[in-house]
């Protein structure tokens, strides 16, 4: 039994890898782009999910931009919160969640340019739980400034 397991999962698992499966957040980095420097400027939640990220995928950083070979500069970030739609009573009912970055990738081997990232969230608004809504916005922002971070991975790797 315990072989007839084994002869269907190990099938299963060259398919995938070589359709180009990857774990969410996997990024394959070139060699020539390590060590990585983040200038912050004032991003330091983005920063420090950007960290996560490269210390996920064994990128070697530094804090010293001027020994890296590549540095993401975080120019500015913003976070809007838009009205979708109201109920028939005029209350709003659904928000747009919107984060935003301004950020430039600065290498030898290509010119400094500025780049921008977004990420967009619709969530229902409830009166009765404004607590919630709020505490549940606040989830939906740190979910699209992850999802960010691994953006600007994704842009640096092409």
């Amino acid at each position: 039994m315990r072989s007839v397991t084994w002869l269907l999962v190990i099938p299963c698992l060259l398919l995938s890898s070589a359709c180009g499966f990857k774990l969410r957040g996997a990024v394959n980095l070139p060699d020539n782009v390590e060590p990585v420097a983040i200038e912050r400027n004032n991003s330091f939640e983005l920063a420090r999910d950007i960290r996560q990220l490269l210390d996920t995928n064994d990128v070697t950083y530094t804090d010293k931009p001027g020994s890296a070979k590549t540095v993401i500069s975080l120019i500015s970030e913003s976070r809007n919160r838009r009205l979708l739609s109201v109920d028939g009573s005029g209350q709003a009912s659904e928000y747009l969640l919107q984060y935003r970055v301004t950020y430039s990738l600065q290498h030898a081997s290509f010119k400094t340019t500025e780049y921008m990232a977004s990420q967009q969230r619709s969530i229902v608004f409830n009166t009765a739980t404004v607590l919630a809504v709020d505490n549940e916005s606040e989830i939906i922002y740190r979910e699209m400034r992850r999802e960010v971070a691994r953006l600007i991975l994704i842009r640096l790797e092409a």
